[in-house]
């Protein structure tokens, strides 16, 4: 179940109330906290000893981050992979899905196959929501011949799930509502958070 406390959002102040962050000339949506900066960083490093015990110590792996928002969960999980013995390779593939709250058609940038082509292969979202964009992803990785395919996210969300794809590492569920922090964001807002929240409101629309 979604934690109902909430804490003050800016400059990570600690307290028990609903959040208003700015968003410049448009109205400040309200933030509900979901999961503290501490419980992230943690989730975050167990992910990395799963993935690390998954590949069991073969060649060095390489991440397909899908951009923008995967980029930060990706980058702390190389810090914690490397302190792991497992030193991985990254490339980025840009994904475009959303306006506001709304989720629109997969829109995917260039992704070489021949980077991929024989590689222990992850790819590292921020969230899964519908799972079309991580399934679009993996069907152009699967299609460059990688010797292995995982699949990492920061957060599943389960209540828009639409394709049935294995997740093989999660750092957290969420049942509902836009989630936003840790490189997660609404309209390009909120993705500097150090902790992960949901925008008040948005659970209803769901």
């Amino acid at each position: 179940m979604l934690d109902e406390r909430a804490r003050l959002c800016p400059a990570h102040a600690r307290g028990d109330t609903i959040a208003r962050v700015s968003g410049g000339e448009r109205k400040s949506p309200e933030l509900r906290e979901l999961f503290a900066a501490r419980a992230v960083e943690e989730r975050i490093a167990a992910v990395a000893e799963e993935i690390a015990r998954a590949l069991g110590g073969g060649a060095a792996p390489i991440l397909v981050v899908i951009a923008e928002g995967a980029r930060r969960f990706a980058s702390a999980l190389r810090t914690r992979l490397a302190a792991l013995g497992v030193c991985a390779d990254e490339t980025v593939v840009r994904a475009r899905r959303s306006a506001g709250l709304e989720l629109r058609p997969v829109e995917l940038g260039e992704l070489d196959p021949a980077a991929l082509a024989g590689r222990d292969v992850v790819v590292v979202d921020d969230i899964a929501d519908e799972g079309r964009t991580l399934e679009a992803v993996c069907a152009r990785v699967r299609a460059a011949a990688p010797r292995s395919l995982r699949t990492a996210v920061l957060v599943s969300k389960l209540s828009r799930r639409r394709v049935a794809l294995p997740l093989d590492h999660v750092g957290f569920e969420v049942a509902r509502g836009w989630v936003v922090g840790f490189g997660m964001d609404l309209d390009g807002a909120l993705r500097e958070l150090d902790w992960i929240g949901v925008v008040e409101g948005s659970e209803e629309r769901e």
